[in-house]
């Protein structure tokens, strides 16, 4: 852990902000609000896409990629504690074969489904090359129950049990509450304003679904800009943890 803090703080010791979308299947009704919302404030961000929207909307993804990171977000959005290795295994070899026939390159990042992952499928994704993942919830709300990763779960960006794929978590504010679509639209903004006046993390994650709509959104990146916190996509949150 004093080796992490003295790589965060040597290297990167401004706040940092990683704003990301979780794109599925059919339910993108909103996107493009919220992509005009990061564009309105020149915000870096990676978005999450399953292989099923990759293959539909190809040409619209390469749009995206124009200005935003472009990761994966498994083929189908099975959970993956449903599935084994195996079948873990075909959802992101079909998701890499399509991306690199779209945008002839590899994907570098990965977020599972419903954040489910566990060690096993880390390591299955440092197999498949990716360079980052940033599934695991660090923390959560005592009165939620996290299904995800059991391991270790530092706060900040980390190499998990020596391997060579960086943890980008989803960290959220204090008691674990989430900077997050959800929890967004419910709390009044005051709430997070109060929460980031007493105190603003190193590291945080604003993460959005496709599917949400809030005018809360922007009042957020409004807050987040106000404390001075810099928006860095995975890829860019990576190449400084290499």
């Amino acid at each position: 852990m004093d080796n992490l803090l003295k790589i965060f703080n040597g290297v990167m010791n401004k706040k940092i902000c990683f704003a990301s979308v979780d794109v599925e299947d059919g339910e993108a009704d909103h996107l493009d609000e919220i992509l005009n919302i990061f564009k309105r404030y020149d915000i870096p961000a990676t978005l999450f896409v399953t292989g099923q929207v990759l293959e539909k909307f190809h040409d619209l993804a390469k749009d995206w990629a124009r200005d935003y990171e472009i990761a994966c977000h498994s083929f189908t959005h099975r959970f993956w504690n449903l599935i084994n290795n195996e079948e873990r295994k075909k959802e992101l070899e079909a998701f890499v074969s399509l991306y690199f026939n779209i945008f002839q390159k590899k994907p570098e990042g990965f977020r599972a489904p419903s954040h489910i992952i566990d060690e096993k499928g880390i390591k299955l994704l440092e197999e498949k090359g990716f360079l980052y993942d940033s599934s695991v919830v660090p923390h959560y709300p005592p009165f939620k129950k996290y299904r995800g990763y059991k391991g270790p779960k530092p706060l900040l960006p980390h190499y998990v049990n020596g391997l060579k794929i960086l943890e980008i978590p989803v960290s959220g504010q204090m008691f674990g509450i989430p900077l997050a679509g959800a929890w967004i639209r419910k709390l009044p903004g005051w709430f997070y304003k109060i929460l980031f006046f007493i105190y603003c993390p190193q590291f945080i994650t604003l993460s959005f679904h496709s599917w949400e709509k809030s005018e809360k959104f922007e009042e957020i990146i409004k807050l987040l800009k106000s404390k001075n916190y810099q928006f860095l996509n995975g890829a860019e949150i990576y190449q400084n943890y290499r």
